[in-house]
């Protein structure tokens, strides 16, 4: 680090912000610019006006004492001396070199003026507390030039400052002020839009976080809600499955069974109006689908309680084995009715009951709503569910039926029984006695056979006796 860099960094501490450094470091620079310029003014008024030297170094030691309070760590302190310095060393010199009843020069009024603008460089526009006073302070010797000149009364007879290249001197020192202060301002500024270019830049990055943030948040939440409606759609699901299998598991009539289901279905989809149809008939060519249960239908005895295969849309339904869904519901296609009147519907859901690819019945519900996928999917699952219920149903039914067939046959397998067994009884005494009557005709047989023979013997014999009667 060389002697420059050194005094530059004076009284430039870690904690400070980055602005404070700038403004410090071009404090301490234009300190030593200051002081550079002011030996040059030195040499040349030892030369040309030795009367002005010890203003000359009265300015310099004043530039040299803020380079020491700077070096003390005052640096505000130090920043109002050099926003206040040039103006009161120029004015200074300049009541020096003005003689009575001469006009003030306006080389060095050129030099003043520049210098009342230092305050503005190394302050901020906002600490009023400080620039203010230094610019206030930086145009006394302006105003006061007058008063400054008749208390510092310098009598020269040397005339080598009335010429154009001593004038140009002072000209170029406040140049170099000038151009010092626009490189100055322009050095602040640029580092200024650049700290704000890059405030911008991270700003606009944060708020690319931000927004990337936000819009994972509003994913999150829209996953959350999705999973949490998705929750509810399941609970919902889950608690109608269990609602269903207690009123399965709990009645044993079928007629009150599918009234009471129709009647918890259409209150619990919140629709208005359903009807369950089941498949019956022995004969293949006969199998129809039969009303069983309807809710809140005007007229039930116009209901259809016979439904072949593809009649309508519950025997198409049949046909298909997949759910029908109408939300275009014609006029009188069906009419729900209240105390206030009567309105079509908005929707129709007709759904299969089907276990094992066999249908056993059919599901129909009228709603004024429409009737989400979720139910629909609601509804297929529960018709499985209660197509295994009515198939177990049925098959105890013709169980039942089939045993008290087989009971009541047995009873009367029993009865033709006991029936065989006294006519068995009755044939055997008949053939009994069948018997006993065959072996008196027998033996009467043989007592008749034996007295023939006698008889015949008796013939022979009296034929014989009648023979030899005759000889």
């Amino acid at each position: 680090m060389n002697i420059f860099t050194k005094l530059a960094s004076l009284g430039i501490k870690e904690e400070m912000g980055d602005d404070i450094k700038m403004k410090v470091t071009l404090g301490n620079i234009l300190t030593i610019a200051l002081i550079i310029l002011m030996l040059a003014y030195s040499i040349i008024s030892a030369f040309i006006l030795p009367e002005l030297l010890k203003y000359c170094f009265v300015g310099l030691g004043l530039y040299i004492l803020n380079l020491v309070v700077a070096k003390m760590g005052f640096n505000v302190l130090a920043r109002f001396l050099i926003a206040t310095l040039p103006a009161i060393v120029v004015g200074i010199l300049h009541a020096a070199i003005i003689q009575n009843n001469e006009v003030p020069l306006k080389e060095i009024y050129t030099f003043q003026f520049v210098a009342v603008l230092v305050p503005f460089t190394v302050f901020d526009f906002k600490r009023v507390q400080y620039w203010l006073p230094a610019f206030i302070i930086a145009l006394l010797p302006i105003i006061l030039i007058d008063s400054l000149n008749n208390y510092i009364d310098v009598v020269y007879e040397n005339k080598s400052f009335q010429e154009p290249w001593a004038r140009n001197t002072v000209l170029f020192g406040a140049i170099f002020l000038g151009a010092f202060l626009i490189v100055f301002l322009q050095r602040l500024n640029q580092r200024q839009f650049n700290k704000v270019s890059l405030l911008v830049k991270n700003i606009e990055a944060e708020n690319q976080k931000a927004a990337e943030k936000e819009e994972a948040l509003k994913n999150s939440l829209t996953e959350l809600e999705k999973a949490q409606e998705e929750e509810k759609k399941r609970v919902w699901a889950t608690t109608g499955l269990a609602e269903i299998g207690g009123l399965l598991r709990g009645e044993n009539d079928l007629k009150i069974l599918t009234e009471k289901i129709v009647s918890h279905m259409v209150k619990y989809l919140k629709a208005s109006q359903g009807a369950l149809f089941l498949l019956e008939g022995e004969n293949p060519d006969d199998l129809h689908l039969s009303l069983k249960a309807a809710y809140a239908f005007n007229r039930k005895k116009h209901l259809n309680r016979r439904v072949d295969s593809g009649q309508g849309l519950v025997g198409q339904c049949y046909l298909e084995k997949n759910f029908i869904y109408l939300t275009d519901v014609p006029e009188n296609f069906i009419s729900i009715k209240s105390g206030l009147g009567d309105a079509n519907p908005r929707s129709i859901l007709i759904t299969p009951m089907i276990v094992n690819e066999e249908v056993y019945g059919i599901f129909e519900i009228a709603s004024f709503q429409e009737i989400p996928q979720y139910q629909i999917d609601f509804m297929m699952e529960l018709g499985e569910n209660i197509a295994m219920t009515l198939n177990s149903f049925k098959i105890n039914e013709k169980t039942k039926h089939l045993l008290s067939e087989m009971q009541e046959q047995s009873e009367q397998l029993r009865s033709q029984e006991e029936e065989m067994r006294q006519n068995m009884e009755e044939l055997q005494a008949t053939q009994e006695q069948q018997e006993r009557q065959e072996q008196e005709l027998r033996q009467q047989l043989d007592k008749v056979e034996s007295e023939k023979n006698i008889i015949e013997e008796r013939e022979k014999q009296l034929l014989k006796e009648l023979a030899i009667l005759k000889e």
